[in-house]
C-alpha cells in the first residue's frame, strides 16, 4: 500500500505551514511512495536548487535506513556520506528532516521530508505534519 496523493499533499502543505510557523520561509517538501518514488513535490517561492533533491534524498535515506534522517547523523563519518551519497546517485543526506511514514496498522507507506530549516527544525516539521494527517513516523 502507498499513501495516496490527496494524503501527499496535505502532508505537505502542512509541513510548508509548520515550517512557515517557525519562521523558515524557504524551504522544500518531497512525499515518497515505500519504494522512494516522489509521490509529490513542493516548493516554496524562492527556495534554492538543492531545496527539492536534498529533501528527496532525506525520504530516501529515512526509508533505506528505516529510521529518521535525524538519528543517522551522528552514525556516519563524512567519509562515509560521501560513499555512500555516491552509491546511490546522490540519494542519501543524513541530515534531520526525513522520516518514514506508516499507517495505523504500522505498514510503510511511504517517506516525508523537509528541506529549509535547521536539521532538529526540519526534524520537528515533518513529524508534527505527517501525524497531523493521522499518519505514525518510525522513531
Amino acid at each position: 500500500m502507498s499513501i495516496t496523493l490527496a494524503d501527499a499533499l496535505k502532508v505537505s502543505h502542512a509541513a510548508l505551514a509548520g515550517a512557515a510557523a517557525r519562521g523558515i520561509s524557504k524551504a522544500s517538501v518531497v512525499v515518497t511512495d515505500p519504494g522512494g518514488h516522489v509521490r509529490c513535490a513542493l516548493r516554496t517561492d524562492g527556495q534554492g536548487i538543492f531545496g527539492v533533491k536534498t529533501a528527496t534524498a532525506k525520504a530516501v535515506s529515512a526509508l533505506g535506513f528505516n529510521r529518521p534522517t535525524l538519528a543517522l547523523t551522528p552514525l556516519f563519518s563524512d567519509q562515509a556520506t560521501a560513499a555512500i551519497s555516491g552509491a546511490t546517485g546522490g540519494d542519501f543526506a543524513p541530515l534531520g528532516g526525513g522520516v518514514v511514514i506508516t499507517d495505523a496498522a504500522g505498514t510503510i507507506v511511504g517517506a516525508a521530508a523537509i528541506s529549509g530549516g535547521l536539521p532538529e527544525a526540519d526534524h520537528e516539521v515533518i513529524v508534527a505534519a505527517v501525524e497531523a494527517q493521522g499518519f505514525k513516523t518510525i522513531a
